[in-house]
């Protein structure tokens, strides 16, 4: 089974530091893209959430390498909202295991060595189409 997330993966800690430092430019691109200033709170879940159900009819169709930025800005805002969720949780990346599903992708850490992955968290959301599942997500970790 190939790997929906390759093209999206991190080689290098240098690579994962210089996305990290992506992070505002990246806020405002969606930002635009919505038309509205997201916080970090369930309710910019349930914006982000709407605005993606509506616009892609399904995760193959955000997968699509035009739309790749779309995909990391949204992941990046999920991460965000999950960092802001649970004390203690960080951004990080697995370099070391190619047997992990997270391999090379940012994800979100947290103090129990729980992981989640913002990239699968969204495309999920448009493959469960429920409209409150990033939300669910992470009221989990409150």
């Amino acid at each position: 089974m190939s790997n929906p997330f390759r093209a999206l993966q991190l080689h290098s800690r240098e690579a994962f530091q210089r996305w990290l430092a992506g992070e505002d430019e990246a806020r405002a691109a969606l930002d635009a893209l919505i038309g509205a200033k997201l916080g970090a709170d369930e309710d910019s879940l349930d914006a982000l959430e709407a605005f993606l159900l509506e616009r892609y009819a399904g995760p193959e169709k955000l997968l699509a390498p035009a739309q790749r930025e779309t995909l990391d800005a949204a992941a990046r805002h999920v991460g965000r909202a999950l960092l802001s969720a649970a004390d203690g949780a960080q951004w990080a990346i697995d370099l070391d295991d190619p047997d992990n599903a997270y391999y090379r992708l940012p994800i979100v850490r947290f103090d129990d060595d729980a992981e989640e992955c913002p990239l699968s968290m969204v495309t999920a959301a448009l493959d469960r189409r429920s409209g409150r599942y990033l939300r669910g997500v992470v009221e989990a970790y409150r």
